[in-house]
């Protein structure tokens, strides 16, 4: 059968020449927006390292000099960190919650963040840092590889010490020795311990895994620090218990507002993890350029399927004549019907070998995304094979309903009209 159809496709060569040059472009095209959807899939849905359901940010404030109930440097018996702490303490206290963390550039969707260069040996990586209090594993549930989260928490217990992300313990596994133990050298010439090593993190929905580092924010350090912008610049977060989370901003304002005024501090505002999350990609209109990009490609892709299935329709609405002689001559309406099919296939399957090596080189000169995915030979098989399928199934559609129309015509009256 295939022997025959390449035989017919030869024959009408001019006429399929034609054909097989928009196969073969539209294929290349069809792979380059199958690529596209497959990258932005598959990194918003990986996983971010984090879980942000039922978590809460605890805003505070200070008071001026000058407003009411101020209290002057001189009158203070306490330090600005010594009242962050005891903030901490009483937010720990309150019915429903189950963790209170410290952080700063630490949060997700925050906004802002703080990068170093870390040595182990020969090896330097530049890293995200995030200063944070042990319990922010808990608060934000991030996990070592096997899902644990009480390593990663005792990791930071001691002073001096830090967590870092599997994708710096990739790099730092090129020493050769082994990592939990080991001293990092910070580009400032500290130095800390490395005591764990998480799951990997990621900035948000839309960036590529970046190595991370956890360094511990000592509570011993924050109780002696009495700088003015200790407090805007320290992030309170924290996790409250499922059946906890209901009208819980309202109650807790309502309970907390006075126990979290402390001499010049006070509570300014409490908005769960998911409002961070919308103002963080509202600033950075990440959604809003993938409406806008999602919107093109669905409007390119609806003109290819119409393009691809009007052509075949059309090339096989104007071989009826053809297909009466055919089952003139004892052809069945069934084989005939999966001839037309196969033909239009090997044309396909012809045109789709040039379009792989083509879509191959497009890729390998890096003229897809690659800032939030490599270019891997699985990524090219998934994105041709996609392609493939969905170039078989409009070639199908566009063959099967006319060729099913043109068969219920009688072949004399067809023999009659040559």
């Amino acid at each position: 059968m295939i022997k025959h159809i390449l035989k017919q496709i030869w024959t009408q060569r001019l006429a399929n020449s034609w054909l097989w040059a928009e196969l073969f472009l539209v294929s290349v095209f069809l792979w380059f927006i199958v690529d596209y959807i497959f990258v932005v899939a598959n990194i918003y849905y990986t996983p971010t390292g984090y879980n942000i359901d039922h978590t809460y940010q605890v805003t505070m404030d200070q008071l001026l000099p000058g407003s009411e109930n101020y209290v002057s440097p001189e009158k203070k018996k306490t330090t600005a960190g010594e009242d962050l702490l005891t903030v901490v303490t009483r937010i720990r206290n309150y019915p429903g919650i189950e963790a209170v963390c410290l952080s700063q550039y630490g949060i997700p969707y925050s906004g802002g963040n703080s990068f170093n260069n870390f040595v182990l040996d020969t090896v330097d990586v530049n890293m995200q840092r995030r200063n944070v209090t042990p319990d922010f594993f808990r608060v934000f549930k991030i996990t070592t590889s096997d899902g644990k989260i009480d390593p990663l928490v005792s990791a930071l217990k001691e002073e001096n010490s830090c967590v870092v992300s599997k994708e710096a313990e990739e790099r730092f596994v090129k020493c050769g020795r082994p990592l939990l133990g080991a001293i990092l050298k910070r580009d400032d010439s500290s130095k800390v311990k490395l005591n764990g090593i998480s799951s990997s993190i990621r900035y948000s929905e839309f960036s590529r895994k970046k190595a991370n580092i956890f360094l511990k924010l000592s509570e011993s350090t924050i109780a002696k620090d009495n700088t003015s912008n200790l407090i805007a610049g320290t992030e309170i977060s924290f996790r409250v218990s499922p059946d906890a989370d209901h009208g819980l901003i309202s109650r807790f304002k309502k309970d907390m507002n006075r126990q979290l005024n402390i001499d010049n501090v006070f509570l300014l505002d409490v908005k769960p993890m998911s409002d961070v999350r919308n103002r963080f990609f509202l600033a950075t209109g990440d959604f809003n350029e993938l409406n806008t990009r999602l919107i093109v490609v669905g409007f390119l892709l609806m003109n290819i399927f119409l393009g691809i299935i009007g052509t075949f329709w059309f090339r096989t609405a104007y071989r009826r004549g053809e297909m009466g002689l055919r089952i003139a001559l004892g052809s069945t309406r069934t084989s005939l019907r999966g001839l037309l099919i196969a033909e239009g296939l090997v044309l396909l399957t012809i045109a789709i070998i040039p379009a792989t090596v083509m879509s191959f080189n497009i890729g390998r000169a890096d003229l897809v995304d690659v800032d939030r995915m490599d270019f891997t030979f699985m990524r090219f098989l998934i994105g041709i094979a996609v392609t493939y399928l969905l170039m078989i199934g409009m070639i199908i559609l566009g063959i099967w309903y006319p060729a099913r129309q043109a068969m219920k015509i009688q072949p004399a009256e067809v023999l009659h009209e040559q």
